[in-house]
C-alpha cells in the first residue's frame, strides 16, 4: 500500500506568527493608505482576522481562511470606516498587498526537527504533500527558504481552481493521481479546518499544537495530537499499517 502524509503549511511546516504577523501588518497598512481609512480600521481588521495581543488565533481567518475570506473581512471593515470597494477589487488588492509585503516575514521552521523528520519519512517511502490556502508564489518561496521544497510529491495551493480545505477535493486528487489509499494517508495540521479536511476525506487526522490550550482545541477532531515533529514517525508507524 502506498503511504502518504499531507501537511498544512502555515503553523505546521512554517512558524506562523514569525512570518504572517509582520506580513499582515504591512499589507493592512498599505491597504489602509490606498483606501484612505484610519489606523483604527487596521486594528479592527486585525481583530476580525483573528489577531489579538500580538498573537494569531489558530482558528481565525488569518490562520485557517482563504484570501477571498480575508478580502471580504477587510472590505466589510473598511466599509464601516467610510470606504466602499467592490468584492473583486478588494480581493485583487488584498492579494497584491500580501504578495508585496512578503519580504517583511521571517521564514522559520515550526520545529528544529522539521527537515530531519521529513527526510526520515521519505526514507520510509512515504509520499509527502502540502495542502495550503496560501498562493503558489508565497508557498514556493517559503518551502525553498526552509530547504524542503524538493521533498514533496505534490503541492496544492490557493488559486489553482479547486476548492479550499476543508473540502476534501485535494485528498480525492491525491488518491486518484498518486494511487494512494485512504487507509494509508494522514493529514497533519494546526487548525480545526485541517482536521475537518481529514475527516471529510476519510483519512487519519493528526493535530499539531505546541501548547496545551491548542491541543485541547484540536483533540475532539483529531485521531492524534502531537506537540513536536519528532513524534510523527512513531504515530504513523502505529496508525498506518503496511500491506
Amino acid at each position: 500500500m502506498k503511504r502518504g502524509v499531507i501537511f498544512d503549511k502555515d503553523g505546521t511546516l512554517l512558524d506562523f506568527e514569525a512570518f504572517w504577523l509582520p506580513v499582515t501588518e504591512g499589507a493592512l497598512n498599505e491597504l489602509a493608505h490606498k483606501f484612505c481609512v484610519s489606523e483604527q480600521a487596521v486594528r479592527a481588521a486585525e481583530e476580525k482576522l483573528g489577531i489579538s495581543c500580538g498573537r494569531a488565533e489558530r482558528n481565525g481567518v488569518l490562520c485557517a481562511g482563504t484570501y477571498a475570506q480575508m478580502a471580504e473581512i477587510v472590505r466589510e471593515v473598511f466599509s464601516e470606516y467610510g470606504t466602499e470597494a467592490a468584492e473583486r477589487e478588494m480581493y485583487r488588492e488584498v492579494c497584491r498587498a500580501f504578495e508585496e509585503n512578503m519580504h517583511r516575514g521571517e521564514i522559520l521552521p515550526s520545529s528544529a526537527r522539521l527537515k530531519d523528520t521529513l527526510l526520515a519519512l521519505k526514507k520510509e517511502d512515504y509520499r509527502l504533500f502540502v495542502a495550503t490556502t496560501d498562493n503558489a508564489g508565497i508557498t514556493a518561496a517559503c518551502l525553498q527558504k526552509l530547504g524542503i521544497e524538493g521533498l514533496f510529491d505534490g503541492v496544492y495551493t490557493d488559486g489553482a481552481g479547486y476548492p479550499a480545505k476543508p473540502d476534501p477535493f485535494i485528498i480525492d486528487m491525491i488518491v486518484k493521481e498518486h494511487g494512494a489509499e485512504r487507509e494509508g494517508l494522514a493529514m497533519v495540521g494546526d487548525t480545526r479546518t485541517d482536521l475537518f479536511f481529514a475527516r471529510r476525506g476519510r483519512i487519519l487526522g493528526i493535530g499539531y499544537a505546541q501548547n496545551e490550550r491548542e491541543k485541547r482545541l484540536l483533540a475532539p477532531l483529531a485521531d492524534e495530537v502531537i506537540g513536536d515533529f519528532c513524534e510523527l514517525p512513531r504515530i504513523l508507524e502505529r496508525k498506518i499499517r503496511v500491506y
